[in-house]
Formats: structure tokens, sequence, C-alpha cells
């Protein structure tokens, strides 16, 4: 089973970035996905959805439309505040459950990386964001590649379980520092570092490999993880 099949067979909502929906319609067609998974919201301008997508999903009980015309924000920024307000409506009554009674939310975008250079650069754009913009911010955010998972990892002490054995990832990791200069200490790769200085115009870690169940990073400023997904047999 596709990584992409296992999530979305789990995911309490499932939201399409506007032409997204054209992604998943197909999948459907071709038997690539379960007939029974379908967006709960297709989000954005519209400009992107085929018309026989759009008039199939509006046909269709259990998925609702959300129009932005926001000029100023991709298809994937719209989705992040619709998530974001959606979290915000359910914190007061979180607030009211026992210690422990709440969930962590995760967020897994696909189909972001790998396809135009500017929009996949976007999307590592919201990835920073998405952790300091309160208006984005809809949980621990993940972008899925066929090859790859990518999300980052915060200023301080980060802990990643990596089991090889569970045959989900594969073992080449790298570590990306995107926004400015970091310091990395890591513990768990095969080329461990300690007090590591990394930036774009200088040196960087990729192509690392994992040799542990679980991987520490230390850094000075947040940086871009990337995690292999194991390859398909």
């Amino acid at each position: 089973m596709s990584m992409t099949r296992r999530l979305t067979i789990v995911a309490a909502q499932i939201i399409a970035a506007d032409g997204g929906a054209n992604r998943i319609y197909d999948l459907h067609q071709s038997s690539q996905l379960d007939s029974s998974i379908h967006p709960h919201f297709i989000i954005g301008d519209f400009d992107s959805i085929r018309q026989d997508v759009k008039e199939f999903y509006e046909q269709r009980e259990g998925t609702a439309f959300v129009q932005s015309s926001d000029q100023y924000s991709t298809d994937f920024t719209k989705c992040l505040k619709f998530i974001a307000n959606g979290r915000k409506k359910t914190e007061p009554e979180q607030q009211h459950q026992s210690p422990g009674a709440s969930e962590t939310l995760s967020t897994i975008a696909f189909g972001g990386l790998g396809g135009r250079a500017d929009q996949a650069f976007a999307q590592i754009h919201q990835l920073y964001m998405a952790a300091q913009d309160l208006d984005l911010n809809a949980g621990e955010l993940f972008l899925f590649t066929p090859e790859s998972i990518v999300f980052v990892l915060e200023k301080g002490r980060n802990l990643i379980q990596t089991p090889l054995k569970s045959g989900v990832i594969g073992e080449s990791v790298g570590i990306i520092p995107v926004s400015r200069p970091a310091v990395i200490t890591t513990n768990g790769l095969e080329w461990d570092v300690q007090d590591w200085h990394t930036s774009f115009d200088t040196q960087m870690s990729t192509s690392n490999h994992i040799t542990a169940d679980e991987v520490l990073v230390v850094t000075s400023e947040r940086v871009l993880f990337t995690l292999e997904l194991a390859k398909k047999r």
C-alpha cells in the first residue's frame, strides 16, 4: 500500500488545494485510491480545478468548496489558514478537557514538491512561516514527496524517531540551513558532527545515513530536515 493511501485512510480531514482535487479524482479513476476517500474541502480560487472534477464534487455529498480570491496567498497557504482557523475555534473546548485529552494535530501535504521550482520553494517557505505565524499554524507540518518527508527542526534539541526496520523510511537524511547559518551537533548518523557550522554559502549536510533508531539534532537555528522514504519493493 502506498504512503498516500495509508495516510488518507486514517486522516481526520482531507483538503484539496484547488487543482489538487484533480489529482485525487484521477487517482480514483485509475483505482490507485480507495473510492470512499474524497476531499472534505476544496479550497482556492478554483482557477486550476478542471470543470469535470468541479462538477463531480459539487454533486457529491460530503465535499464543501471554500473559495478564496486572495492573490497574495498560494492555494497551499489558503489551506493552512483554513486549518489554523479551525484550530482556533476548537481551542476553547480543549481547555476544558482533562490533561492529555487533546492530541497534537499533524498536517501532511502531498504534491507540493517535485513540480515547478518556484512552487516548491513556496512550500518550503510555508514550512518556516507556519511555525511562527498563528494564522498559518496548522500543527506539525510535513511535506511528502514520492521519495522523502520534509519538515522543520526547531532551534534547540530535536529527537527524531528513525526505525529503519519499520520499512517506512530509508537511510538517507539531509539537514538544510534554509533561513540562516546554523551550528549543529548530531548523534545517530554515519557522519555525525559536533558544533558544526552550516550555511548555504559554505557547507551543508546532505546524503548522510541513519545508523540508529533515534537521531538527535541540536541546532542553533531552525533547519530543514529531509528523510528518505523506503523504496517500494
